[in-house]
Order: C-alpha cells, then sequence, then structure tokens
C-alpha cells in the first residue's frame, strides 16, 4: 500500500477513527523511539576453545552427570 491510498484510506473514514488512528501512531512512535534508547552491551566474540572442563572450578568436586547428581541429591536429603 502506498502513502496516497493510506492516506485516502484515512479521510475517508469517520473523524472519531481518525482521531483512534493518529492516538495509534503517537503509540507506535513511542513503543520505537524507547525501543531505540535502549542501551545495549557490547557483544564480543568469546573464545571457542575453552576446555569446558575447566569452568567447573568451585564445582570440582560436585557431580558431572545426571546419576551422580542424583545420587548426590538422595544422599543429602536422607534417603538412599
Amino acid at each position: 500500500m502506498n502513502t496516497t491510498q493510506l492516506l485516502n484510506d484515512i479521510e475517508q473514514l469517520p473523524t472519531e477513527a481518525q482521531h483512534q488512528i493518529e492516538d495509534f501512531i503517537a503509540f507506535i512512535k513511542t513503543r520505537y523511539q524507547l525501543v531505540k534508547n535502549i542501551p545495549r552491551p557490547d557483544i564480543t566474540k568469546g573464545d571457542k576453545n575453552i576446555n569446558p572442563n575447566d569452568l567447573f572450578g568451585l564445582w570440582a568436586e560436585q557431580p558431572r552427570n545426571l546419576t551422580d547428581i542424583r545420587k548426590h541429591a538422595w544422599q543429602r536429603s536422607g534417603s538412599k
């Protein structure tokens, strides 16, 4: 739809409908203005060569697979 056709369609609407379109356009402009002004963090490419096993750090002693996680959780809860 081109701008001329859009204007013609709006002009043919009742006055109340034209006011609603006016309000809607103001709403859309506000919404996109807010989205545009949101600060975005700088995204940098990460090191893809990181060994996942090195990431455990503080959790090195914790279970790493589902079976061990369940076993560890059941021991803490008192059931076996």
